[in-house]
Parts: C-alpha cells; sequence; structure tokens
C-alpha cells in the first residue's frame, strides 16, 4: 500500500517544577534531551536543543515560545532540520522541526518528522506504509517515562492516493499503525474512528489498560481541507493535548491512590475484627492491654495516612475537571477558527473525562467510609483501654487494702501477743528446745495476718449486680 507525504507529529509534556518531587537538572531537561536523541537517531543530527532555548523566558506568561530570541528566523518559534535516509535504491529527504514551549507549569516539546509534499518544486513519489518504520528506528519516538513526564500523543497524518472504500482506510490505518511500531510490539488497539475536518481519522489507545496506555492518532487527508485547518489551529490542538494528558495522567494516578486506599481499608477492617467485644459479665483479663495500646498509637498516624490518601484522590478530581474545561474552551477556539465539526474531538471532555471524574466520585464515597471506621475503631479501643486501666487501678486499690488491713491486723496482734508471753513456750510434747517468744509472736502474727487478709479479701470482693425486675 502506497501513501503520500507521511508526516509523525510527536507532542510531548513534562512537569518542569513539582512540590511533591525532586527536581535535579536530568529531570529538568529531559523533554529537551529526548528531542536531541530522537533527531540524531533518525538523522544522525545534533540538534542540542536545550542549548537553544531560554526556559526563563517570559516568567509569568502561561504559554512561552522559549526558543531563544537569537535563534527565532522569520518569526518562527521553531527549530528546522532536515536530512537523507537511504530507502532500498534511493536516498529520500526527511524534514522537520522541534517546537518548545512551556505551557502553565509544563514544557512541551512538538517534534515533527515528514516526508515533504514537493522536492526541487516537484511533488514527491508515493512511498510504502513500511517508510514511516524509518521515521522511527529503534521505536525512539515512545518517550521512556520519567517522574516529571506528564505523557504524549503520537499523530501520524498521511495524504490517501485516491482509495475512498472506507474498509480499506481502515486497513491503511491499522497497517499504518503496525509500521510505526518494531514488530512484536504491544500495539495500542482501536479506540474509535470518525472523520475531522472531512477526513477519516483514528484513535488508538484504551483507558482499560492504562498500565500500557498510549495515545495515537492516525489521520488521513482526503483533500486539502484537512491539511489547511490543521494549520490554521496548530496551537490550539497543542494546547489540547496538552489538557488531554494532564487529565490522563491525573487518572492514571488516581488508579495507584485507589490501590493504595483499598489496602488501608482492609487494614482497617482487620483493626475492626481484632477489637474485643466486652459485656457487662466478660472478665477484662482476657485484654491485652499492651497491645490495645500499641494500637491506639499506631492508628492516629494510619488515620492521617488515610487522610492523605483520600485528600490526593480529591486533588486528582479537581486536576480532571480544569482540565477537562479548559481541553472544552480550546475546542471552541478551534470551532471559531474552523467552523467545522469537530464532535470526534469532543467526545474526549464529554465522555471520558466525565467517566473519570464519576469514578473518582465513587471512590471517594467508599473509601470515605473507611475514615469514619478508623475514628470508630480508635474511640473503641480508647474507650476499652480506659476500662481496662480503670479495672486494673480498683483491682490494685483492693490488692493495698487487703494487704494493709492483713499486715495491719498481724501487726496488732503480734503487739498483744508479745506483751503477754514472758517465757519460752514448750509444748506437751518434749521438745529438745522450748519455742523461744519472739518466734512465738511471730508465729501468732503470721496466723493473724492470713486471717485478716481473707477477712479483708472476702468484704472487699466486687458484688455481682443483680438484675432489675421490672
Amino acid at each position: 500500500m502506497k501513501i503520500y507525504a507521511p508526516n509523525i507529529h510527536l507532542f510531548a509534556f513534562q512537569l518542569y517544577k513539582s512540590a511533591n518531587i525532586d527536581v535535579t537538572p536530568t529531570d529538568k531537561n529531559f523533554l529537551w534531551n529526548t528531542g536531541d536523541k530522537i533527531v540524531d537517531i533518525t538523522l544522525h543530527q545534533d540538534l542540542h536543543l536545550h542549548q537553544r532555548i531560554d526556559v526563563n523566558k517570559e516568567p509569568n506568561s502561561p504559554r512561552v515560545d522559549l526558543l531563544n530570541e537569537k535563534e527565532v528566523i522569520d518569526d518562527n518559534y521553531a527549530v528546522s532540520f532536515d536530512g537523507i535516509t537511504f530507502d532500498q535504491n534511493q536516498n529520500l529527504l526527511i524534514e522537520g522541526f522541534a517546537h518548545p514551549l512551556r505551557l502553565y507549569d509544563s514544557y512541551s516539546l512538538w517534534l515533527n518528522l515528514r516526508r515533504p509534499e514537493r522536492e526541487n518544486n516537484n511533488k514527491t513519489d508515493d512511498v510504502d506504509i513500511l517508510f514511516i518504520r524509518k521515521l522511527n528506528p529503534d521505536n525512539c519516538l515512545t518517550v521512556k517515562d520519567n517522574p516529571l513526564f506528564i505523557g504524549q500523543t503520537l499523530l501520524i497524518t498521511a495524504w490517501l492516493t485516491g482509495v475512498r472504500d472506507r474498509k480499506i482506510i481502515q486497513q491503511i490505518a491499522n497497517e499504518c499503525l503496525k509500521s510505526v511500531f518494531p514488530d512484536n510490539y504491544l500495539l495500542p488497539q482501536l479506540n474509535r474512528q470518525g472523520e475531522l475536518f472531512g477526513s477519516p481519522i483514528f484513535e488508538y489507545g484504551l483507558f482499560s489498560q492504562l498500565s500500557n496506555y498510549q495515545h495515537v492518532l492516525i489521520w488521513l487527508f482526503a483533500d486539502e481541507q484537512a491539511d489547511d485547518k490543521l494549520n490554521q489551529c496548530y496551537q490550539e490542538l497543542l494546547d489540547l493535548f496538552f489538557f488531554r494528558a494532564k487529565a490522563v495522567k491525573a487518572y492514571k494516578d488516581s488508579r495507584e491512590i485507589y490501590k493504595q486506599l483499598d489496602l488501608g481499608y482492609r487494614f482497617i477492617e482487620t483493626i475492626i475484627e481484632k477489637i474485643p467485644e466486652l459485656d457487662n459479665n466478660q472478665s477484662t483479663k482476657t485484654v491485652n492491654l499492651t497491645d490495645l495500646k500499641d494500637q491506639l498509637k499506631a492508628l492516629p498516624q494510619s488515620s492521617l495516612t488515610y487522610t492523605h490518601l483520600l485528600r490526593n484522590l480529591e486533588e486528582y478530581q479537581n486536576t480532571i475537571a480544569i482540565n477537562a474545561y479548559n481541553y472544552a474552551e480550546r475546542l471552541q477556539q478551534i470551532h471559531d477558527i474552523t467552523g467545522e465539526n469537530i464532535k470526534f474531538l469532543e467526545i474526549f471532555s464529554e465522555r471520558n473525562c466525565l467517566f473519570f471524574q464519576q469514578q473518582i466520585n465513587a471512590d471517594l464515597g467508599y473509601f470515605r467510609h473507611g475514615s469514619e471506621l478508623l475514628s470508630k475503631a480508635i474511640d473503641s479501643i480508647r474507650g476499652i483501654v480506659e476500662i481496662e486501666q480503670a479495672e486494673r487501678d480498683r483491682s490494685l486499690e483492693r490488692t493495698i487494702q487487703v494487704l494493709g488491713i492483713a499486715f495491719g491486723g498481724g501487726a496488732i496482734v503480734s503487739g498483744v501477743v508479745t506483751g503477754h508471753i514472758d517465757k519460752p513456750f514448750a509444748p506437751q510434747i518434749n521438745f529438745k528446745y522450748p519455742v523461744h517468744p519472739l518466734v512465738s509472736s511471730l508465729l501468732w502474727s503470721v496466723f493473724a495476718t492470713v486471717i485478716f487478709g481473707m477477712v479483708a479479701w472476702w468484704v472487699t470482693q466486687p458484688k455481682p449486680k443483680r438484675n432489675k425486675q421490672k
């Protein structure tokens, strides 16, 4: 199959600052180094992109073309390049550009590699679909993940060469997808298809496969209208892909928070199952007070972590809502510029973002219950600890009373007996050595202590509660 003037547009985005991530110089220049690497692998040229931009340019502006002013030619804020690639028996010219920007809190790189429509004022020949792979050697256009990386969109455009049958057009799109990636690569699946500016467009990548999600658009131009409209609103399209990437990234990160919250919820349920249930007749001796106190110390920290995760989930929901709004705003701008039907682009904000928010809202409703359970668990354990501590204090008080009465009574008896015994005690049994008065006094004291102790224990013993009759 043949196509005419294929283009690959890479729209890649990364945060340039983050409160939660330490930014190293390598991370800060990650996107520019990636652009340099792609051009080097594809055309064997050194772009030195990070040396040709000014990241401090217009710091208060939400959208800034970062190319240094001395590099700007004819008001073009993109770095243009070209080169030759060997294709079987002929050398084919490849052109391209790299457009660095700063969008709000992020860096953006729009990188284009294409087979030009004209060369030496002559129309270029059609090329086989497999030619697209030469624009992505070693799959260099798939940006490797980075802590600051937000996401990317790969837009492949090509002119149809007279084909109008819809089935054939879809086959061409599928072949383009296969050709741009290496053999045995896990290709993103077809999500939907439609028309944009009068030409067929196909979107690949399913949100049900977030772990391997990759957003690819293949747009096959049926006439010049689509190409002209693209040139009219390319800035708005770039912003559109940026807001889309941020919303998808927020939803993807929310799924990781969901997993952590799910583990936290299971932990809460385990804690609740282990909380002892004491009734009025149950002895507290079976309660391990040390374990309960340890839990009481650990649970507030668990509650703080759990609450922090809930707040993160809410922040992701807000991020999706904000970027969905910005996405819809850019859609309106594109519609105002082109006057065309853009239903194909509207589906993301109207359906996908709505689904993201509803899913997170459902998660919040479920996991907020866990926060309430955790608070109740802390209150329950604290109550049990207080009851157990009070019981043990009462037990200690009773022990002190019993011992005090016993030893006090024993001391009194010992004093009385000592005053009346002045001779060694010699029982009828013929002892070789009679019992000394001191020993006799001690024996009477021990005996009295035991008696007084038993009486005190009986007197201080808690009386069983009687059920009141109605």
